[in-house]
């Protein structure tokens, strides 16, 4: 029984560093991300103001713009989404007991 407080108690320790390793190494990731969507979507701009000036937009052109973009933020969410879940399932105590019964065996 005292093994099992023991354990615990050092499983909650991990937890916490991890938790806060994980959440500054995504708030550090999410930082360089906006400061580059900031800059992928100035230089678009820039592009789109030289493509007006010598042809008109068309439709290939602005989907050869943006497209590169609007991808990189879809993945950025769905990342976003994913750590986040992952954030909410290892502070839950269900995490402890799921990895306590593996590491037991039962």
């Amino acid at each position: 029984m005292v093994a099992l407080i023991c354990v615990s108690l050092i499983i909650k320790d991990v937890e916490h560093l991890f938790m806060c390793l994980l959440e500054k190494c995504l708030f550090r990731f999410s930082a360089h991300f906006s400061t580059g969507s900031l800059a992928l979507l100035l230089f678009s701009c820039i592009s789109c103001l030289y493509i007006l000036e010598v042809n008109p937009l068309s439709v290939t052109s602005f989907d050869t713009i943006f497209s590169h973009f609007v991808s990189c933020l879809f993945v950025f969410f769905l990342v976003s989404f994913a750590a986040r879940k992952l954030v909410s399932l290892i502070r839950s105590h269900w995490f402890i007991f799921a990895f306590m019964s593996v590491a037991l065996g039962d």
